[in-house]
């Protein structure tokens, strides 16, 4: 096994200051994400050109305007900073939310939180393995805000999708999928998580998701008070997911019950309930002693083909995508802790950051 610690690119000052020195931290990384993002569109079934994929990704800037216009102002430094154009950059945080309408979704993510009497200390935990394309690009970035308040954010090319907060508030993401239809309100993941992450607790977060999600993006949330709490939308409804016995779980399927109706992840990953029942029983096995380091062994378990954590090595289903585990992340809000493995977890050993 190897460990490879993350350069922690360091960010601060004014939006537009924060991006240039996220852009130029990562400059690599922005530009081999633009490389993966349009190459694999224009391959796919949509076959995209750059020009569409663009063109699609702008007509959601209103939507970021409206929103946060600050956003836009970061996203404008991080192009200058890495030398890109700004549509792209900006095309860069609507990733998931252009790539969502191609039928190539493969195996995705499989998180938990816990707190109470499922872990050994009472303290809330939680964590997940990342999957996505082998060509994807994973950075952590430490952002220091004016108003005092600190983010440490996992960004998925380029795209902050994970983060842990100086205030204790912490979120997993997984992808959750309904079918596409239109919505005049879409705003990009990678814009308002960071902003509900950066509220001064768990209520105006989820306050703040429960305004601005729309389709396919479930967290699960845990604060350093040890509460837990789960969150799904689609495009017009949303749900709040309590814990069961201190523990809740996630994959790429619904948990809400009225949700589930709508829920079309088993046609593109098949997997998403062999791994949520997988990472229960590991959960369940340890009940009352789950640690911070227990909780890094069941993401590199490799349970069978029907539930698999840790994915590499293996061969994509026709008209798919290949997806391996590009990190493991377990986190501990009270603590302002994350441990972070640079791929996956059984042969990738995780390094400690602190907020």
């Amino acid at each position: 096994m190897t460990t490879r610690k993350l350069q922690v690119v360091e960010c601060q000052g004014t939006p537009r200051q924060i991006g240039q020195q996220w852009g130029e931290g990562c400059r690599a990384s922005f530009r081999t994400s633009l490389d993966v993002l349009f190459q694999g569109l224009a391959s796919g079934p949509f076959q995209a050109s750059r020009e569409d994929v663009v063109r699609t990704a702008m007509k959601l800037e209103p939507n970021v305007r409206a929103f946060d216009p600050e956003a836009l102002e970061l996203i404008r430094g991080q192009s200058e900073g890495a030398g890109i154009p700004y549509e792209e950059a900006f095309a860069l945080q609507c990733m998931l939310e252009v790539a969502i309408n191609y039928a190539q979704i493969g195996a995705m993510c499989t998180s938990f939180a816990l707190t109470g009497k499922a872990t050994a200390d009472g303290r809330a935990l939680l964590g997940q393995n990342i999957d996505w394309s082998p060509e994807a690009t994973v950075d952590l970035i430490r952002v220091r805000y004016p108003d005092g308040r600190t983010l440490l954010s996992l960004c998925l090319s380029c795209a902050p999708y994970y983060h842990l907060s100086s205030e204790g508030l912490a979120n997993c993401s997984n992808l959750t999928l309904v079918a596409p239809q239109p919505c005049r309100s879409i705003v990009p993941l990678g814009i308002y998580l960071p902003k509900a992450l950066r509220q001064p607790g768990l209520s105006a977060a989820m306050t703040m998701l429960a305004g601005v999600a729309r389709g396919f993006g479930a967290y699960l949330m845990a604060d350093a008070e040890g509460r837990v709490l789960g969150f799904e939308s689609t495009y017009d409804d949303r749900a709040v997911l309590e814990p069961e016995r201190g523990v809740l779980v996630h994959a790429n399927h619904y948990q809400a019950e009225r949700l589930r109706a709508l829920d079309i992840t088993h046609q593109f990953v098949p997997c998403t309930h062999g791994r949520a029942t997988r990472i229960q029983e590991l959960i369940a096995a340890e009940y009352g002693r789950l640690t911070p380091e227990r909780l890094m062994g069941f993401l590199s378990d490799h349970g069978n083909p029907g539930g698999r954590l840790c994915r590499h090595d293996e061969q994509p289903a026709p008209g798919q995508m290949p997806m391996v585990t590009k990190a493991a992340v377990v986190m501990s809000p009270s603590q302002r802790t994350m441990w972070v493995a640079a791929g996956p977890a059984c042969r990738e050993g995780f390094v400690e950051y602190r907020v």
